[in-house]
């Protein structure tokens, strides 16, 4: 049996619906051929798209109540992520949040293999070409997931010899591959996005918002353009999303102390997703040792409507964490949304000095964020004041999305001298700014395997 064969079997074993099974049962089942067959497996949120949850992990919106709720945490991965470990593992082994998104690309890498068999050297089949950009986009996105988490932050000047991650672009599994620099993963990366936008059918998102549009593509752009420092791309990316698709919900019609204040359909949403889940990290927080951070908590203000849709009051002093832009589901939300690609624009307007444009475009999204009546207009004097306030927003906006951390990695590089704390029964754990620690361990299994090198940390 082929490899893609055992990879089909295994992905719609796992889906949701056995009407593909139904359809043709025969031996021909084992591989996709139609549109409807690679659709259904792009389709397949359980493997496609799946990303790490280490940076929501490690970031500084939560902290765990005491030294012994610590200790019970369920893995290593918690407990160590939680104090910035040298081995975040533990000595753990098949580690998915560097499996599931290697996972997902063998999928997609069979997927494009396929269709590209189809095209024979020619033009992508039209009817074949949104699946194609799907999967292209799929991969790109996952494979920046890896490298931003496997990889040191990025640096334009050393990207040419600092270490990125394996890329697997055949889609055979039994051969091993050394680490590509951090340029020739960001080159693919791009070149997924640019054939993906150059196949992706649709502009603006879908009414499911369970499928890559062009729209999503240009957020992906805007999100790694930012994390890069190129402030200027990332604001023209955000353009594209903007002028395609600009809708903002009016949290005065959410409801408050909700579990579930959002559908996974809502109107600001461009493409669903979400990462891998830990207890530590997903809403319910089954034990109830696991709360939002205080500082972060204290941020927003009396009408600021996020404090009362995004966080539960426990009624204890202590805030848990919704279900947020999910809509269903327990992992933080890892996929596109307006809000973000707003925040992307304003910062890269402030970055530009300007000003006025930067704090209309900020106001238009608080007003939906206020109670109604109770905004006041912010206004910007300076670049400086203007920055503090759009990342202070940008903080308090893109709660549980993993994105914090990514954000603390590159405000670093600038020299923000962000250092975050965690204290367990009286002993501090500090991480530096810039530590080696902001890069996550390859698992240890993965460097027997393969004999690739391993970070640093």
């Amino acid at each position: 049996m082929t490899y893609l064969k055992i990879f089909v079997m295994g992905l719609l074993c796992s889906s949701c619906s056995n009407s593909f099974l139904e359809d043709a049962p025969n031996s021909n089942i084992l591989t996709p051929q139609s549109v409807d067959d690679f659709q259904r497996l792009l389709d397949n949120f359980n493997t496609i798209g799946a990303t790490s949850a280490l940076p929501q992990l490690a970031s500084d919106e939560y902290f765990i109540t005491s030294y012994e709720d610590w200790q019970s945490c369920r893995t290593a991965v918690e407990r160590n992520s939680y104090i910035w470990d040298e081995d975040v593992y533990g000595g753990e082994v098949e580690i998915r949040d560097w499996n599931d998104p290697y996972a997902s690309i063998y999928y997609c890498n069979n997927i494009i293999h396929e269709i590209n068999k189809k095209a024979n050297g020619h033009k992508i089949p039209l009817e074949f070409r949104d699946v194609y950009g799907q999967a292209l986009f799929q991969q790109a996105n996952v494979y920046y997931d890896l490298l931003k988490n496997y990889s040191v932050p990025f640096d334009r000047s050393t990207q040419e010899t600092d270490l990125g991650i394996p890329l697997r672009l055949d889609p055979s599994i039994d051969y091993t591959l050394e680490r590509a620099t951090v340029k020739e993963c960001y080159d693919q990366i791009f070149e997924d996005i640019r054939r993906s936008l150059a196949n992706l059918r649709y502009k603006g998102p879908l009414p499911e918002r369970n499928r890559a549009t062009k729209i999503a593509a240009y957020a992906l752009l805007s999100r790694i353009y930012l994390y890069q420092r190129a402030y200027n791309e990332s604001g023209k990316f955000a353009d594209s999303v903007l002028n395609l698709y600009d809708k903002l919900i009016d949290y005065n019609t959410i409801p408050t102390n909700s579990n579930r204040p959002f559908s996974m359909t809502n109107d600001e949403l461009i493409l669903f997703g979400r990462s891998r889940n830990y207890i530590n990290s997903n809403y319910t927080n089954r034990y109830k040792n696991v709360f939002v951070d205080t500082v972060l908590i204290n941020l927003y203000e009396e009408n600021d409507l996020r404090r009362s849709i995004y966080f539960i009051d426990n009624n204890n002093g202590f805030y848990t964490v919704a279900e947020g832009y999910n809509g269903s589901g327990l992992p933080p939300f890892n996929g596109f949304a307006v809000d973000e690609v707003y925040l992307n624009k304003a910062e890269s307007l402030v970055r530009e000095s300007e000003l006025a444009k930067a704090q209309d475009l900020l106001n238009k999204l608080l007003i939906k964020r206020y109670r109604t009546g109770s905004f006041i207009p912010i206004e910007f004097s300076s670049v400086q004041g203007a920055l503090r306030i759009v990342l202070e927003e940008r903080r308090k906006e893109l709660v549980w999305r993993s994105l914090r951390w990514d954000d603390i990695k590159r405000l670093n590089k600038e020299g923000a001298n962000i250092v975050l704390k965690r204290v367990l029964r009286g002993k501090e754990y500090v991480l530096e700014a810039n530590s080696s620690r902001y890069t996550f361990n390859i698992p240890q299994d993965e460097i027997n395997r393969s004999g690739i090198i391993q970070n640093q940390r």
